[in-house]
């Protein structure tokens, strides 16, 4: 018996990995129009590479990213004319689905999930008050989107998003999210395979990098597992797309969350991707840190001794406030303004006369005398 039915023995020798993914487009990471994530720039690069005369064929690895974009994207595609092809594979959340539904085959091969949009927004009322109609707006846009391409009604939709509902590869296929559910990108090829499972010994000169994936195919090998488990210092479970080697940022991972790793490593994972990784903090650092703080309270201390009163004014203010304060001090100050000692005071009237008086007997005592 055959191992293929459509590929003859000699296609089978030559062909290799690079020819059996040459025609396939990846979306994998982000959607987004940051570096070194998929736009939609990237995605007609893409395309134009492709042979016109081939379906698109497109891998979704991708946690989502802007809803705006993937709808984009899919406008884009779908406005080819061409017959488009996509598969998932590792994740397809949020945006990514948007995308996926481009297909005319879809191609479960991990879990899709749906969600109520949502985003991070600040300003003043006016600018939050818009950021809730823009979000709100296209909620009910995706609900309609999802309704339009699966048949369901949109309120059960709108339930599956506000759940942030997985779907299952069969279930997707259930509720028409996909078409059919397949586990590996080759069901890309359209290769039909029969039982015939010794036949993948009998090919000694072939590819090996052929081989081992037609003995995945064919059950004779155990994929390679790309998640690893990783344990928390809580006993929580962060699970990444990584074979080998410690989580990096970009990394897919899941759920989405603040992790503390059990060295003290702090993980952060959103819309299930790894943003953020902050190292350990060692007992140096915090030494230098208690010490930074120390010398912060000195100097508070020393500016707070410096603005204290000293007991006798903090006893006066305290008599002066229960006399009634302010006002009442006002009240004690007199508004005597004395006279200037250049200023010439006025004698009464009364002193004058005297004074005259007593002038003029002085004056006759002495024409007195002087005629003696």
């Amino acid at each position: 018996m055959q191992l293929l039915q459509i590929i003859s023995q000699s296609i089978l020798s030559s062909l290799t990995l690079d020819k059996i993914f040459k025609t396939m487009i990846n979306i994998s990471g982000i959607i987004g129009n940051e570096a070194d994530q998929y736009s939609l720039v990237k995605l007609i690069q893409d395309v134009k590479l492709q042979p016109e005369a081939e379906p698109v064929q497109i891998i979704i690895n991708s946690p989502g990213g802007d809803g705006e974009l993937a709808f984009n994207m899919y406008d884009y595609l779908r406005g080819l004319g061409r017959q488009i092809v996509t598969q998932s594979e590792g994740q397809c959340a949020s945006a990514a689905s948007i995308v996926f539904l481009s297909g005319d085959r879809r191609i479960a091969g991990c879990p899709i999930m749906i969600h109520n949009p949502w985003t991070n927004a600040k300003g003043d009322a006016e600018q939050l008050s818009e950021a809730s109609k823009w979000i709100a707006d296209f909620e009910k846009r995706a609900e309609k989107f999802y309704s339009e391409k699966t048949g369901i009604d949109e309120t059960t939709i709108s339930n599956l998003m506000k759940n942030e509902t997985y779907l299952s590869p069969s279930e997707a296929v259930a509720l028409k999210f996909a078409t059919e559910a397949k586990q590996t990108a080759m069901a890309l090829l359209n290769i039909n395979f029969n039982n015939n499972s010794n036949k993948m010994a009998e090919k000694k000169n072939g590819d090996s990098k052929l081989q081992k994936i037609l003995a995945i195919l064919l059950g004779e090998e155990e994929p390679e597992k790309k998640m690893q488990d990783f344990t928390t210092a809580t006993g929580d479970t962060l699970t990444v797309d990584r074979s080998s080697g410690d989580p990096q940022v970009g990394d897919s991972a899941s759920p989405d969350g603040i992790f503390i790793m059990s060295d003290g490593t702090t993980i952060v994972v959103a819309n299930g991707a790894i943003t953020t990784i902050t190292p350990p903090v060692t007992p140096a650092t915090e030494t230098e840190q208690l010490k930074a703080e120390i010398e912060q309270l000195k100097k508070d201390l020393a500016t707070a001794h410096a603005n204290s009163k000293t007991p006798e004014e903090a006893n006066q203010l305290l008599a002066v406030k229960t006399a009634g304060g302010s006002e009442w001090l006002a009240k004690q100050v007199s508004n005597y303004v004395p006279q200037s000692r250049t200023q010439k005071t006025e004698q009464p009237e009364v002193e004058s006369r005297i004074a005259k008086k007593l002038a003029a007997a002085k004056e006759k005592r002495a024409q007195m005398y002087n005629e003696v």
